[in-house]
């Protein structure tokens, strides 16, 4: 039983490693993407192998640390992916953690003698800082001699990288000044490029900010614990970035501890052949770019200037190129060119990626998600930590996000001093997010007493910008103690925002943010709809709460789970298929005017519809107007733009009309000339039932009996012959009234050939074609394909079926089993006949009293139809000329068959159903 349970045990295990991992967290990231976003390395790494383990490390330029003083041994685990190496210490992250790139590593050595407490063996690193690390395996041997194993595999798979190295650290600062102190065994003579404030000089003053004190700190700090690649964090290294960082390392710092670092050395080169290849290229997002260009941070000298304005340029079209779903959005200027203050492009370039898509993925996008969540989630807090405050806030009305907007969009550089923002800078890359939250809350803490005051969003405002430009002054000069006058109002800040908002951690944060997630998705998902739908251009034949129908099925056919966006996402054919095909009764999956359809309504033509493609497409599709109606589905064919559709395309134009009209050749759907046909046959068999009443019980109304049998295949085969036969005269009477390109030499070659073999109008070396009002004709000469024009296929597009709704198109059985349910109207008929056929009875001259013919006010009116070839008046003899070449038509010797095959009999009509009467001819003129 035993043997049995440590199966299931190992089967759950695998089952968890296999499954688990990859199940996606709320953030939308699977566990490999937590672990890599943890400890900001490139999201292609993926966790090789980990173990408990226990380390010393020493520096060979700084002989202070022994193997035998527990101070300074670290527990922890250890962590291998392909190209790095890290370790977190268990009792305290800070006290002991790296990220060492394998690159770094240079010798790794194995020390085989045996320790007291179970050590298995010891592992000895030497980095290119001239660190050794020695790791002490003591967990299960096999699996610590596993560990070894795959670390030895990795730096063998990882020695292309090393060649990567060298050049990488050219570009360092802090290996340039311990290379210039004989510190290093790297040989740098250039100084590496830097921030504009190397020309432009750093903001503030370095002497009062003691820079030249904070350099030695952090060279002696290299020294002790490594730098860059193989830099290992300790508690002191934290201490150097809270009291801020010196002018010249500080662009350093920022992208080690972002992680940036290492995807620039990844990625060596990407951001130049960004430029380089889309150079002199054009784009929405840089037309953007150059509006803000001159409004980012113009109280720096070096964007009153064309060489920061060009940089900061570069770094935002590069990104944009990268990230063109983002482009370009509100304030990533602003946060670039402070960047650009202390780092090179490249550097700011590889930042900037961090910050919008890992630090604070969401601010900077279209919707501004990220922002929007994150001022909810600062409102909560506030009322949770400052009730009273709160209270009053919303008592007044006074809308807290637009104070605190700005903070978090600029990260507090359009609203602070240039050199307060930037330690609030050192401090946020070193903990992440929760500092804008922390020191925002300061801020109202801070300022209170003067807040509870206000009544108005103005005065709230300007109690805080004051507060901003005063932060250099002493807190309390009017204390009596030294220390206290000395402390400056930021100071303050700090100490508020870091002490008594310590309790403000990231998973406080991140419950907050699942708490009011969905709130805000729906709020920015109902505005960008009212927006984009408000954007539309006008559609007559769609009404308005028919748009908000078409807006969630769109963005449910589309295949994102992202917010829904102003204009950004497009449907490809497969999700147009689905839509039409939800909201449609003929769409079928290989349905060819479908595709024209999808072709025709793409402005862009990229095989993207956008919405408005949409909406603007099935409004021409649900066209009331019958002469509109046909002009829309000709353009659909007038692939040549001038007003002609040649022998080609009126094949087309039959095949999908064959193709389009199969649910009701099918019997799937009635039209209104069926349905009066059914009308008339349950009449009748209601007068044949009461032929012996004359009143029904109330006087009024027809007794109408529960059921009515009727013969159901009869009416659904003389439909499907009606739409077939409409097929047929179709093409007939499209070949016959086609004009030739070049009509006198067709007549020449009529006129010499007396024998004609084959239909000239077919003949491919005789070309014909269709005109619009020669299209309409013949479309308005066959009653069924009239109707479709003008009811039918309008009809059978249901643009209010709701997104849920699961009803599907009623079958023939379902449609006849309901056919009394408009009763009122059968038994109006039904009336009426009786009626008439009482009148028959009585009425001595045995004249019928129903009209055979109309009146010569309305027949006139019938025989006049408004067209683009102007008002026809049909004489008696051209009705002879129609009527006969309809009755001639009827008998095509097209057989019954499948569609393709009566298309191809269509296709090889024999001259005799073809030949133009000089009558017709001149009628059509």
């Amino acid at each position: 039983m035993a043997f049995f349970e440590i199966l299931k045990d190992k089967a759950i295990n695998t089952f968890n490693e296999v499954i688990l991992d990859k199940k996606i967290d709320g953030e939308g990231l699977t566990k490999e993407q937590q672990f890599c976003k943890k400890f900001k390395i490139p999201d292609t790494q993926q966790l090789i192998n980990e173990s408990n383990i226990q380390l010393i490390y020493n520096s060979e330029l700084n002989s202070s640390r022994y193997d035998d003083q527990e101070d300074f041994k670290f527990e922890g685990k250890i962590y291998l992916t392909q190209q790095f190496l890290i370790f977190k210490d268990f009792t305290d992250p800070r006290d002991c953690t790296f990220t060492l790139h394998l690159s770094t590593i240079k010798k790794v050595e194995r020390e085989t003698r045996s320790f007291i407490g179970g050590i298995n063996f010891i592992l000895v690193l030497t980095t290119i800082s001239k660190i050794q690390i020695k790791l002490f395996f003591n967990g299960i041997k096999f699996e610590d001699e596993r560990f070894a194993q795959s670390l030895s595999n990795s730096l063998k798979k990882n020695q292309p990288n090393i060649k990567k190295l060298h050049p990488f650290l050219k570009t360092c600062y802090s290996e340039y000044i311990l290379s210039k102190n004989n510190m290093s065994n790297e040989k740098i003579e250039t100084l590496p490029e830097g921030g504009l404030g190397l020309e432009f000089k750093f903001p503030g003053n370095s002497k009062e900010a003691r820079d030249k004190t904070k350099l030695k700190l952090w060279f002696d700090e290299y020294i002790a614990n490594g730098r860059n690649l193989s830099m290992i964090k300790n508690n002191m290294f934290y201490k150097l970035i809270r009291v801020g960082l010196p002018n010249k390392l500080r662009g350093e710092v920022w992208e080690l501890c972002s992680g940036s670092m290492y995807l620039r050395f990844e990625n060596q080169g990407e951001y130049q052949n960004l430029l380089e290849i889309n150079k002199n290229k054009t784009s929405f997002a840089i037309e953007e770019i150059e509006k803000d260009l001159n409004r980012s941070l113009p109280e720096y000298a070096a964007y009153q200037n064309s060489i920061g304005i060009n940089k900061l340029k570069n770094v935002l079209v590069a990104f944009s190129w990268k990230n063109p779903e983002v482009g370009y959005c509100q304030a990533m200027n602003i946060i670039t060119a402070a960047l650009l203050i202390y780092m090179s492009e490249e550097q700011a370039f590889w930042y900037l990626n961090v910050i919008c898509e890992r630090i604070l993925p969401g601010y900077y996008s279209k919707t501004m998600f990220g922002t929007l969540l994150d001022q909810r989630v600062f409102e909560s807090l506030v009322q949770q930590t400052m009730p009273m405050l709160w209270d009053h806030i919303t008592k007044n009305d006074i809308q807290l996000s637009v104070v605190s907007l700005p903070w978090f969009l600029s990260l507090y550089f359009s609203s602070l001093p240039l050199v307060f923002a930037f330690r609030i800078m050192d401090i946020f890359t070193m903990q992440g997010p929760k500092t804008l939250f922390q020191v925002a809350l300061a801020i109202l803490k801070v300022n209170g007493e003067e807040l509870l005051k206000t009544e108005d969003d103005g005065t709230f405002i300007s109690i805080i910008k004051e507060y901003f430009q005063t932060l250099d002054k002493s807190a309390y000069p009017n204390s009596p103690q030294l220390k206290y006058r000395n402390t400056t109002k930021f100071q303050e800040l700090l100490l508020v925002s870091f002490k008594e908002f310590s309790t403000i951690t990231d998973e406080v944060i991140n419950s907050h943010r699942n708490r009011h997630r969905d709130s805000i998705m729906q709020n920015i998902s109902t505005f960008v709809k009212r927006t984009e739908i408000r954007h539309l251009p006008k559609t007559k034949n769609i009404p308005q709460q028919y748009l908000d129908i078409l807006y969630d099925r769109f963005y449910s056919s589309v295949e994102k789970n992202k917010i829904k966006n102003s204009g950004s996402s497009t449907m490809d054919y497969k999700g147009f298929l689905k839509f039409m095909s939800e909201i449609c009764d003929w769409v079928e999956e290989d349905c060819n005017f479908l595709q024209r359809l999808f072709k025709y309504w793409d402005s862009e033509k990229q095989n993207q519809l956008t919405f408005s493609d949409l909406v603007m497409g099935l409004n021409t599709l649900v066209e009331p107007d019958l002469m509109t109606s046909m002009s829309n589905f000709f353009e659909l064919y007038d692939i040549k733009h001038n007003g002609k559709i040649d022998r080609e395309q009126i094949l087309k134009i039959s095949e999908d009309l064959l193709d389009i009209t199969t649910p009701w050749k099918e019997g799937h759907l009635l039209d209104d000339i069926t349905r009066a046909a059914v009308d008339d046959e349950v009449a009748e068999n209601l007068i044949k039932q009461q032929q012996d009443k004359t009143t029904t019980k109330n006087g009024d109304i027809i007794d109408l009996p529960p059921h009515m049998e009727v013969d159901r295949e009869k009416i659904a085969s003389q439909q499907a012959e009606r739409y077939l036969q409409a097929a047929s005269n179709f093409i007939n009477r499209s070949f016959e009234y086609a004009q030739p390109e070049e009509e006198e030499l067709l007549i020449k070659d009529l006129a010499i050939d007396e024998k004609i073999i084959h239909n000239v109008a077919l003949d491919p070396n005789h070309p014909v074609y269709l005109n619009l009002p020669t299209f309409r004709m013949v479309i308005l000469a066959d009653e069924t394909y009239e109707l479709l024009f003008s009811t039918t296929f309008r009809d059978s597009i249901h643009l209010d079926r709701e997104l849920n709704d699961l009803k599907f198109i009623r079958n023939l059985r379902d449609m006849f089993d309901g056919l009394l349910a408009d009763g009122k109207k059968v038994a109006t008929k039904v009336r009426m006949r009786m009626d008439s056929r009482a009148s028959q009875l009585t009425n001595s001259s045995g004249s019928s009293s129903i009209k055979s013919k109309t009146s010569p006010k309305e027949e006139d009116e019938d025989d006049e139809r408004d067209d683009d070839f102007g008002i026809l008046t049909i004489d008696e003899k051209d009705k002879d000329l129609i009527l006969a070449t309809e009755a001639q038509s009827l008998k095509d010797p097209i057989k019954r068959g499948s569609t393709q095959e009566r298309i191809k009999q269509l296709h090889d009509l024999p001259e005799s159903n073809n030949k133009k009467s000089e009558n017709l001819i001149e009628f059509e003129t």
